[in-house]
């Protein structure tokens, strides 16, 4: 998918490539070209694009609306005593914010590839404690919410459209949201769910079915039912700072949910401060495998008895990052 896909789901003309034009690779050229064929507005009530001056000169230019945001993003992880998922821009290979969500939510650049056309998409939620890492450009992004927008959602609004129309089923959406998690009797999977759904793109949870159905299917029985209905949701990323692997993709390019021994007594689903983290297995039934996680060393593994997948990461969000 490229930036032709959306102009097409938009209704537009196709832009064009000049001789000399300046697209210098300093960004993606397919996003420079997206950003040269689209106005300003939203797209599919949820996705915002970046608007600098073209031709994009510089990345310090590019980033610099946003710069004030990634300061606020960096003291709200501190406060929580949690760790970036990768650095920010200007740091070598630092994520570079290219959009914003109608939530708050921040689009970002993983650019750790040298070559800008493979820069892949990190999402972050309005409270950064849901960080989900997707293989798609900025084009194959918004293709997607395009295409898994609800039915009655417009392909794209003026601001102006926006605020008179879609913004209020946002809004509606987003004191639902908060009305689920004061409720002091919820359920853990519940209240994962719900601040994974805050994140409010379409298109993201049928790419996270599609990775679920394919890893059960082809690699995995039976699992957890507490994971199993989250990442259903939930394609990879990071959770209260805890990092949860994809269950399938490119292992030489990223960690997927793997056996770590050969008695299939440890199944590693992510790890946290460098410890591998999964479920220890040895009582035969998926719902009672409970947590454990193993030093970056390898020197101890440690099973937390009284915690579940579900368990685990609700406490995390709460704000107890305490491994015991």
């Amino acid at each position: 998918m490229n930036h032709l896909d959306v102009v097409r789901l938009l209704g537009l003309d196709a832009p064009v490539r000049t001789e000399g034009g300046g697209h210098e690779h300093v960004i993606p050229e397919d996003c420079e070209l997206l950003l040269q064929a689209v106005q300003k507005g939203v797209i599919a009530g949820s996705v915002l694009l970046g608007r600098p001056a073209l031709p994009v000169r510089s990345l310090e230019d590019f980033a610099e609306d946003a710069a004030p945001r990634i300061v606020d993003m960096e003291a709200s992880l501190r406060t929580r005593e949690q760790e970036l998922p990768l650095p920010f821009f200007p740091n070598p290979g630092g994520m570079v914010p290219w959009g914003r969500t109608a939530r708050d939510g921040v689009l970002l650049w993983d650019t750790t590839d040298q070559n800008t056309a493979n820069w892949t998409t990190v999402l972050a939620e309005r409270d950064f404690q849901v960080w989900l890492d997707l293989p798609f450009s900025a084009s194959e992004f918004i293709t997607r919410a395009l295409l898994g927008r609800p039915e009655g959602v417009p392909a794209f609004e003026t601001y102006e459209e926006y605020e008179s129309n879609t913004f209020w089923n946002v809004a509606d959406d987003m004191r639902q949201t908060a009305t689920t998690l004061a409720n002091p009797n919820i359920g853990a999977v519940e209240e994962i769910l719900t601040v994974v759904r805050s994140v409010g793109i379409p298109g993201v949870r049928q790419y996270a079915e599609e990775l679920l159905d394919r890893a059960v299917n082809e690699s995995f029985d039976v699992l957890p039912e507490d994971y199993l209905t989250v990442m259903r949701e939930f394609p990879g990323g990071v959770i209260a700072g805890v990092r949860v692997f994809p269950v399938v993709g490119d292992a030489a390019a990223s960690p997927v949910l793997r056996w770590l021994d050969e008695d299939r007594l440890f199944l590693q689903w992510g790890e946290v401060e460098g410890r591998a983290t999964g479920w220890l297995t040895t009582k035969g039934a998926p719902q009672d495998w409970r947590i454990a996680y193993i030093e970056p060393n390898g020197s101890a593994l440690t099973c937390l008895e009284d915690q579940t997948f579900a368990t685990f990461l609700r406490r995390r969000l709460r704000g107890n990052n305490s491994l015991f």
